[in-house]
């Protein structure tokens, strides 16, 4: 119940959006180094999850009749 309401607010705010798909590539680059995961590669995978965030955003925006940018 709460998660639909907050993605529901999340789905009609781009700046939320944008700071969820900027986000997770820290996150990734976080994760892959607590866990022990170092290199350049850890990098190129941060920038195909940033890369595919934005694509997947952009895909439901289009959805709903909006245009990203």
């Amino acid at each position: 119940m709460v998660l639909e309401k907050l993605w529901e607010s999340v789905k009609k705010n781009h700046f939320a959006q944008m700071a969820i798909c900027c986000a997770l590539p820290i996150v990734v680059i976080f994760a892959l180094e607590a866990m022990g995961y170092t290199g350049g590669w850890v990098f190129a995978i941060a920038i195909a999850v940033c890369v595919g965030s934005h694509i997947v955003m952009s895909y439901f925006a289009s959805k709903e009749g909006k245009t990203c940018h």
